[in-house]
């Protein structure tokens, strides 16, 4: 299958960061209230959930491309990650000393371990007391992420079983079935519930947010007549999803947002992952004018939250303008670090 390599998905990745750097800048600084009405629209264009349906589509592509190259697959993944957010752990350790005392520095090497491998959601107690309370709180999706990463080769290997495209889909609606009946026994479990470690602990895992991630996959499997209905039709799209937002949710109330797991919630990411795809597929030159081939994205979403936390330190709260000046900080962080770390990393690739 091939896949326009003219799209927009960097200006989607972008899109989907500042929504949740907005979301987090306004929460902090306390100025959510003075944002509702425009936070109310982002509510419904989650970042994390788009972050996750764009990787279920691009990396199953790339992996299939590179035909079950594991060493490619993994190098790559590799290299797109680590390198900025080892550089980020850094910078955030140094200013973890400065502004945490005192430090215990038993606590800071385990949380730098953790950072660096694929427990990004980890941070003492110790550490919870500066800025926002965690040091970098955002990367437990960094976690998720590499899970995700290490489980799609036989994950796609399985659905890749099936000699046709009708078998695969229920294949994967199969799968797809019993990663929600996962995430409703990990929210509704008594004992899980008890138990506020392991419901945590589950809650940073693949298996909770897989059905994300397939949905991805499965349009992918589909791609060669979804495309179709994507391509240069986002209006229509965005259209049928606020519809869609304004009756099942505002009006009728029957989800909340795309998190959810119910049919109405499930319904509700499925529209939001194929407007996402079409945007992605319509007007393809608009990222490249935009952008310049730069990719933020990364950089805005694992900066963010360091700079709100030293901004709190620093007495910054209550106000848009810090939000503004917040946002502007961490673009030019974001700028360095693709120039300076990924750009040159990803050169590094297969």
């Amino acid at each position: 299958m091939t896949i326009n390599r003219t799209n927009n998905f960097d200006l989607l990745r972008l899109i989907a960061a500042f929504q949740v750097l907005i979301w987090h800048g306004a929460v902090q600084f306390k100025v959510f209230d003075n944002m509702w009405g425009f936070l109310s629209l982002l509510f419904h264009i989650p970042g994390v959930p788009i972050f996750f349906t764009i990787s279920g589509f691009l990396i199953s592509h790339s992996l299939e491309r590179n035909q079950f190259n594991l060493k490619k697959y993994f190098k790559n993944r590799a290299l797109r990650i680590y390198p900025a957010l080892w550089v980020c752990t850094a910078i955030t350790a140094l200013l973890l000393i400065y502004f945490v005392k005192p430090i215990i520095l038993k606590d800071l090497l385990l949380w730098l371990a953790a950072q660096v491998s694929f427990l990004q959601f980890y941070a003492s107690p110790s550490l919870k007391t500066w800025g926002a309370g965690h040091p970098n709180g955002s990367l437990w999706s960094v976690a998720v992420e590499l899970q995700f990463y290490l489980v799609l080769p036989v994950l796609l290997y399985v659905i890749n079983l099936p000699r046709k495209l009708w078998q695969t889909n229920l294949l994967l609606a199969a799968i797809f079935v019993v990663s929600v009946i996962l995430k409703l026994v990990i929210n509704t479990n008594s004992w899980v519930l008890a138990h506020e470690q392991v419901h945590k602990l589950f809650g940073n895992t693949v298996l909770y947010y897989l059905h994300f991630f397939l949905t991805g996959i499965a349009i992918y499997k589909n791609f060669t007549w979804i495309e179709k209905l994507v391509k240069d039709k986002v209006l229509i799209w965005l259209i049928i999803y606020a519809a869609y937002v304004l009756i099942a949710c505002t009006w009728l109330k029957l989800y909340v947002n795309p998190y959810d797991v119910s049919v109405w919630g499930i319904i509700a990411n499925t529209l939001l992952s194929m407007l996402s795809l079409s945007f992605a597929f319509s007007y393809i030159h608009l990222s490249k004018r935009l952008l310049h081939e730069n990719d933020l994205s990364y950089g805005i979403y694992i900066y963010h939250l360091p700079v709100i936390n030293v901004m709190l330190s620093l007495g910054f709260t209550g106000s848009i303008w810090n939000l503004i000046a917040m946002s502007a900080i961490v673009c030019l962080i974001s700028y360095f670090s693709w120039i300076w770390v990924e750009k040159p990393a990803m050169k590094a690739k297969f």
